[in-house]
């Protein structure tokens, strides 16, 4: 296998710890992916990531459409060095426009997922087990070597409660006394968190509450959907 080609080959996330020699079992989805989509076969290669063990070459000895083994032949890339860790607080939106901000903020880095509801989140149920995946396959696309993690649901007011002081929050608010994001100055090695607010925003009580536990910070003059000021918050925290 020619390594400078290896970047065309199909990546898939495993739980699995990877090691040389190492055999892996692909789960169901990956083979159905890898048999009816991709049309691999035996023989044919893919790398494997866990998260901690940087990427591995791995060989299919076994596929079809339910089932499929790999055997690890070498380390193509070490695990890096955890980056800082970038939680994102969010109240759920719809569907289709928290697919996008999901596959975006883990593209940008995000480490740490945070559901909150506030008074005006419209969306209440949190399906963990599809954002999970979502989030994996987000990481396979971008070639993270990490996995995000998604917490578990809170009302905001226990969220805030709970939120460690050591790790700054900030929070994105509107029509409030803020200080611009990109004025604020900001450690690039040390951990960080922001919180976005749901269509409708913050009501005043859940403003001033919030004020209490994190730094006001702005956008910029015009109002953001939530999707897209998640996007510019990352993008300035990036820089």
């Amino acid at each position: 296998m020619n390594k400078d080609e290896t970047f065309k080959l199909p990546r898939l996330f495993t739980a699995n710890k990877l090691q040389k020699q190492g055999v892996i079992a692909l789960e169901s989805v990956q083979a159905h992916y890898l048999f009816n989509v991709m049309r691999r076969k035996e023989g044919d290669w893919v790398r494997l990531f866990d998260g901690k063990n940087g990427e591995w070459l791995g060989q299919l000895s076994s596929l079809n459409k339910k089932t499929g083994d790999v055997i690890l032949t070498e380390q193509l890339v070490k695990q890096p060095e955890t980056a800082r860790q970038i939680h994102f607080i969010f109240a759920p939106i719809k569907k289709n426009r928290q697919d996008w901000m999901i596959e975006k903020a883990v593209e940008l880095g995000v480490s740490h997922f945070h559901p909150v509801l506030t008074q005006n989140t419209e969306i209440r149920k949190i399906n963990h087990d599809r954002i999970t995946h979502q989030i994996f396959e987000a990481a396979e696309q971008c070639e993270r070597f990490d996995i995000p993690l998604l917490e578990p649901a809170l009302k905001l007011q226990q969220f805030l409660a709970d939120w460690p002081s050591n790790i700054p929050l900030l929070a994105c608010l509107e029509r409030f006394d803020t200080t611009p994001l990109k004025e604020i100055a900001l450690n690039e090695n040390k951990d960080i968190a922001f919180l976005i607010g749901p269509e409708g925003g913050f009501t005043a009580e859940e403003k001033q509450l919030i004020a209490k536990h994190a730094i006001a910070v702005g956008l910029g003059e015009t109002i953001l959907r939530c999707e897209t000021a998640a996007l510019k918050a990352l993008v300035l925290l990036n820089n």
